[in-house]
């Protein structure tokens, strides 16, 4: 029986410093690496990109703005919310790390009892969130045309 109270004890203690520690990447900014893994099982197709843009409508333009640029009419000031359009991605720039960041809301910040950016889970299904993600990124700086190669 004690030796089970043990394995439960040493269980819980890694879930907690797994846990931890993934919050406190995310505070101190810069990605997650578990959370880059994920992977978008939504195409970026025409009519996902629409969809996310209706639930995003919904959801976020009023802190993210309307063209997502951090300036929506319930924006705070202190932190701004995230502006899609320049290429600055504080919790990480990975699908999986927006999935992440929107599904369980973003952490607090040293100064604050709470984050102003609330969860979306049990708000948002997970593809909607997906959708939404897709619909980000065609907010955000465009690639540079690749340059001709060379003869």
């Amino acid at each position: 029986m004690r030796r089970a109270w043990t394995v439960v004890v040493i269980g819980c203690v890694l879930v907690w410093l797994a846990a931890s520690t993934s919050v406190e990447a995310q505070r101190k900014g810069g990605g997650d690496p578990k959370a880059a893994a994920l992977k978008n099982p939504v195409a970026a197709t025409p009519t996902n990109i629409a969809a996310g843009k209706r639930v995003y409508e919904q959801n976020c333009r009023q802190c993210h703005g309307i063209r997502g640029k951090g300036d929506g009419t319930l924006a705070p000031t202190n932190p701004k919310p995230a502006d899609f359009t320049d290429d600055k991605w504080e919790h990480g720039s990975s699908d999986g790390e927006l999935y992440t960041l929107i599904l369980n809301g973003a952490p607090p910040r040293a100064w604050q009892k709470e984050s102003e950016m609330k969860p979306m889970k049990g708000t948002l299904m997970p593809t909607q969130i997906w959708q939404v993600i897709n619909y980000i990124r065609t907010l955000g700086p465009k690639a540079a045309p690749a340059a001709p190669a060379k003869k």
